[in-house]
C-alpha cells in the first residue's frame, strides 16, 4: 500500500506528510515502536487538526505492522524510574488534549488501521469521521493488562456498544480482529490493503463519505464477539466484577472461562476502576469523560501497578507482572471512589 513519495513530501517528529489537493496523507512514523505515539508526534497531530478543515486527513501507520500501538509508555515508565514525574503528567494532558480536538473536529479524518491499533492508536482515531478495518487490523483496549485504564476518551465510545461489547473489551483488553471490529461498529467500512491506493486516489477529489462505502466489502471469517453476543450481554451488565466473575462461571461455556481468567490476570485496581469508569461513560458527553481521563492518568502514575505493568510487558516482558494489591478482592469501592473522584 505504499504509495510514490512526493516532491512536497516533508517528514517531521515521526510523522510523515503527504499533501494532495483534496487530503493531507499523515503516515505514523516510528515504526520501529510500532508507531507508538511519542509527544512530538502528539502535538504534530495537534498543529494539523488545528489547520486543516477543508481537506481530508488520512491518517495511516508506517512499516507493514501497525497503525498504532498505542503511547510511548515505555518513555513515561522511564522518566518515572529516573524521578520525573513532571513528562508523563505533560505527555497523558497533551495526549488526551488531542483526543479532546479531534472529537471537536469539523473535517474529515479517515483513519486506515492497516495493522495493530491499541489503546493511544484508537485515541486518534475513535473521535474521527471515519474508521476503516483492513485485514491487517488488530485492535484492543489493553491498558487492564500494564495496570493503567481505558482511557484516551475510548470508553465514550465502549459504553454505546451493544450486548455489553465495550464492557467485555474494556475489562478483558483482549484484542480482536477486523471481522469482530465491523460487528461492533467500531469500524465503518473494510478496505483491503490492495484497495488503499485507489482509496487515496479517490479522496483527493471526492468525499469519504462517497468514497469508502464504494470500497467496502464483507471481510472473510466469523465473529466471535457476535457468536457470544447473548452471553456477554447477560454476563458483563453488572456494575460489580465479581457479579460479573459468577455470572461467567455460570455460563461455564470455554469463552465465559477464558474470559473470568483473562479478567482475574488483569491488574484488580485497573478492572475495576474500567468498569466503574464506562458505567459513569455511559450518561456522560464526551468532555466529561475526557475530563475525568485526565484525572485518572495523575491517579494511576502515583501507582506502582503502572511501571510494573509496563515493565512485565513491554520492558522486560516476561509477562509476570506483580499487582499491588494482587486480588480483586483487596480493591474496595472506597479504593475506587479514590480514583475516580482524585
Amino acid at each position: 500500500m505504499k504509495a510514490s513519495p512526493r516532491k512536497d513530501t516533508v517528514v517531521e517528529d515521526g510523522l510523515f506528510i503527504d499533501e494532495g489537493r483534496g487530503f493531507v496523507h499523515v503516515t505514523l512514523d516510528r515504526p520501529e515502536a510500532l508507531n507508538a505515539l511519542s509527544h512530538p508526534m502528539i502535538l504534530g497531530l495537534r498543529r494539523i487538526l488545528r489547520e486543516e478543515s477543508a481537506r481530508t486527513i488520512l491518517v495511516t501507520g508506517a512499516g507493514g505492522k501497525a497503525f498504532c500501538a498505542g503511547g510511548d509508555i515505555k518513555a513515561q515508565v522511564n522518566a518515572i524510574k529516573g524521578g520525573d514525574r513532571k513528562t508523563p503528567h505533560a505527555y497523558f494532558k497533551d495526549e488526551y488534549g488531542l483526543n479532546a480536538d479531534l472529537y471537536h473536529h469539523k473535517g474529515h479524518y479517515v483513519s486506515y488501521l492497516n495493522g495493530i491499533t491499541m489503546g493511544g492508536g484508537y485515541g486518534v482515531s475513535a473521535h474521527g469521521s471515519h474508521i476503516v478495518a483492513t485485514e491487517a487490523t488488530q485492535f484492543a483496549m489493553p491498558e487492564v493488562k500494564i495496570g493503567f485504564f481505558p482511557d484516551v476518551g475510548a470508553v465514550y465510545h465502549l459504553a454505546r456498544l451493544p450486548h455489553e461489547l465495550g464492557t467485555y473489551l474494556a475489562l478483558t483488553g483482549n484484542t480482536i480482529g477486523p471481522v469482530d471490529l465491523m460487528y461492533t461498529g467500531l469500524a465503518e467500512a473494510f478496505i483491503p490493503l490492495d484497495a488503499f491506493d485507489r482509496m487515496k486516489a479517490a479522496l483527493d477529489t471526492n468525499s469519504p463519505d462517497d468514497v469508502l462505502p464504494s470500497l467496502h466489502i464483507s471481510p472473510s471469517g466469523t465473529s466471535i464477539l457476535e457468536q457470544n453476543q447473548d452471553l456477554i450481554a447477560q454476563a458483563f451488565a453488572y456494575s460489580n466484577v465479581e457479579e460479573i466473575l459468577d455470572a461467567l462461571a455460570g455460563e461455564g461455556s470455554a469463552f465465559a472461562n477464558q474470559a473470568a481468567a483473562d479478567i482475574r490476570a488483569r491488574a484488580p485496581i485497573s478492572v475495576k476502576v474500567a468498569l466503574a469508569h464506562i458505567r459513569m461513560a455511559a450518561r456522560d458527553d464526551f468532555d466529561t469523560v475526557i475530563a475525568r481521563d485526565v484525572r485518572l492518568s495523575a491517579k494511576f502514575l502515583e501507582s506502582p501497578d503502572f511501571a510494573e505493568g509496563v515493565r512485565a510487558a513491554i520492558i522486560d516482558k516476561d509477562k509476570n507482572p506483580r499487582w499491588k494489591p494482587a486480588s480483586l478482592a483487596e480493591v474496595s469501592d472506597e479504593i475506587v471512589a479514590l480514583y475516580l473522584n482524585s
